[in-house]
């Protein structure tokens, strides 16, 4: 039997780097996926904060143009946008609320007494519209705290 002449077949692999770059991808794809989720499990609840947020909105801009109306009010922050209004994850809308007072620094504030605020402006009429919906990530993220539940308050004076 003769001797190999050239490389043993063991070294030719050592040398060989084809198929190198899917072994290093391989390596890299779980850090990539677990990025990419977290980018979308983010998105997802800006997106669906923003939309909760713009619900309560509609409710308080359609009391400020139909005035007092609970129910009403209701049913236009549940038909605002497109987020479902029924099973796990849908958006509720809270009892409004009506109350007389002054705007302050941290929303609305009961007058005390007299027609007028400690500002000089006259009191008002506020309606306090609400919405929430829950909101489940992708993933569970160590460290990473997304609220559960998505909730925003509008006010709007009416009168």
């Amino acid at each position: 039997m003769r001797a190999p002449v050239g490389p043993t077949h063991l070294q030719r692999l050592l040398r060989d780097r084809r198929g190198a770059s899917a072994v290093e991808f391989a390596m890299i794809a779980p850090v990539l996926f677990l990025l990419l989720a977290g980018l979308v499990d983010g998105s997802r609840y800006v997106v669906q904060t923003m939309q909760v947020r713009a619900a309560a909105q509609a409710g308080a801009d359609f009391a400020q143009r139909n005035g007092w109306n609970p129910t009403a009010i209701q049913t236009a922050v549940t038909t605002a946008t497109a987020l479902p209004t029924s099973g796990a994850h849908k958006l509720t809308a809270a009892t409004p609320l009506q109350t007389i007072g002054c705007i302050g620094a941290s929303g609305v504030v009961t007058a005390n007494a007299g027609p007028t605020c400690p500002s000089g402006v006259a009191v008002g009429t506020f309606v306090i519209v609400g919405a929430q919906k829950s909101f489940a990530p992708l993933l569970s993220w160590p460290g990473v705290h997304l609220a559960p539940q998505i909730s925003v308050q509008a006010e709007i004076r009416i009168a």
